[in-house]
């Protein structure tokens, strides 16, 4: 589970950083950065499942990966054809790539160690968030990705602080 932390706040952190520090604020940039964070996230976890020695790796390393496989498969294959489309697109994606990771990071918590449980919860209740604001709300280009800026960055600080934190060096090594 560290090794996934640590790929995912370097993902998360690098992602929110170009959509800080970029001005351009579209929706076309917005579907480039979930196609750089949902590739980047599967190809990880494909590099990880081989590196990772552990037992449990369904939960941690494939089902994240499968699901971001997915988003980033239709990040590049699907063409929208009118800015509506784009960024219908565009929240659609976020609001699923954030709702499968938070019912994933859910399921994993209930069998978890307790050192990882409250982040796992942590960082499931900021996916269930983050898919209703893109799922119902009625966002414009220019929220959407400032949403989506914000959501990156709090994820990459809270798996960055978990995987820092003192608790969760004397209980997982």
């Amino acid at each position: 589970m560290k090794l996934a932390n640590i790929l995912r706040s370097i993902i998360f952190a690098s992602a929110a950083a170009f959509l800080i520090f970029n001005q351009d604020h579209s929706v076309p940039t917005g579907i480039a950065v979930v196609q750089y964070v949902s590739t980047a996230i599967a190809f990880g976890s494909a590099v990880l499942y081989k590196i990772d020695s552990s037992e449990n790796k369904l939960g941690p390393i494939v089902v994240p990966g499968a699901i971001a496989f997915i988003i980033a498969l239709m990040s590049i294959f699907v063409a929208p054809e009118t800015p509506e489309v784009s960024l219908t697109l565009l929240t659609g994606l976020i609001a699923a790539f954030a709702g499968g990771n938070a019912i994933t990071e859910f399921v994993i918590s209930l069998k978890s160690p307790k050192a990882d449980k409250l982040e796992l919860r942590i960082s499931a209740a900021i996916g269930f968030l983050t898919a209703l604001v893109f799922g119902l709300g009625q966002l414009d280009g220019l929220n959407a990705v400032g949403f989506f800026s914000a959501y990156l960055s709090v994820l990459a600080v809270q798996r960055a602080v978990w995987i820092a934190s003192p608790k969760s060096k004397d209980e997982n090594g």
